[in-house]
């Protein structure tokens, strides 16, 4: 067998396993970031079930080893997962449409059948946390987009992603969505918006995102999509500037100056989403 590091994950050590009977993902589970693992492997267990029974096989989740009747392995304190490994076709010419359908079709599968996730980060998503964390200086650069995201104090949640990047898509023989240990209640808007700032197409994006969903969405969680964009790129911008400041880091594998560099970039882009007016009306016409 052979184990290699994969380095493009922020929080979990992975590896890639090389054995004679396949290719499996090696993970271990960052107990500073998720301080209850069996919440997280418990809504991955739900998950996949979920997934299994809705008689869909456009997109997937990875199958998760068992040991026992768990999903994972405790060692020294460790918590170790292994799943089998997607082979990565690389982009499709309509990954940007598929990007936007998979995570849609996540949030309906986990809502239509009703699975009750547990929360695996407390507060993950809640703004005034990141906002009343920061140095009074850094805080005034958020002051008047807090104030617009004021709304989302009535918005429902739903089961959700949390960490809905391209990044977390395989396009392989099927699409799978990985990186499952944020999944938990949360807004619909932040997924889309963590979609549209992590790059892509926004008109293909959208428009699979609403194929995706099937009509689940109040009107209230319609009108919020825009403002998640906004949402996620400041609260990314929040997280990177405390983590400047920070003895311990979430994005592990950042410098104190590439934190604040990658703040700094995250605030050009949110000037440009609150710049871009034609976002609103794509999101009409797709929903």
């Amino acid at each position: 067998m052979e184990i290699s590091p994969i380095r493009t994950g922020h929080i979990n050590r992975t590896y890639l396993a090389e054995c004679r009977n396949g290719k499996y993902i090696l993970q271990s589970l960052n107990r500073k970031v998720f301080r209850n693992p069996h919440a997280v492997t418990g809504n991955i267990r739900k998950i996949e079930q979920a997934f299994k029974v809705s008689g869909q096989d456009i997109i997937t989740v990875p199958h998760y080893l068992t040991a026992g009747n768990e999903n994972f392995l405790e060692i020294n304190g460790e918590v170790w997962r292994v799943y089998e490994y997607t082979e990565n076709f690389g982009f499709p010419e309509n990954h940007d449409y598929m990007t936007g359908y998979a995570f849609g079709k996540f949030i309906d599968i986990l809502n239509r059948e009703n699975t009750v996730l547990e929360n695996t980060i407390e507060n993950f998503h809640n703004f005034d946390r990141y906002y009343q964390g920061l140095p009074a200086d850094i805080m005034k650069r958020f002051d008047g987009l807090r104030d617009r995201l004021e709304f989302f104090r009535d918005v429902p949640q739903r089961n959700v992603h949390n960490d809905a990047k391209k990044d977390n898509i395989i396009f392989g023989d099927r699409t799978t969505i990985i990186d499952l240990d944020t999944a938990m209640k949360g807004f619909v808007a932040i997924d889309y918006g963590d979609m549209i700032r992590s790059g892509g197409d926004i008109e293909r994006i959208t428009q699979g995102f609403a194929d995706g969903l099937n009509g689940i969405l109040s009107g209230e969680e319609i009108d919020s999509l825009y403002y998640g964009i906004l949402y996620i790129t400041a609260e990314l911008a929040m997280r990177y500037f405390a983590d400047s400041l920070a003895d311990e880091r979430y994005f592990v594998t950042k410098t104190p100056d590439q934190c604040r560099r990658r703040a700094e970039d995250l605030l050009i882009q949110l000037e440009y989403f609150e710049s871009n007016s034609d976002i609103e009306n794509i999101i009409r016409k797709a929903f």
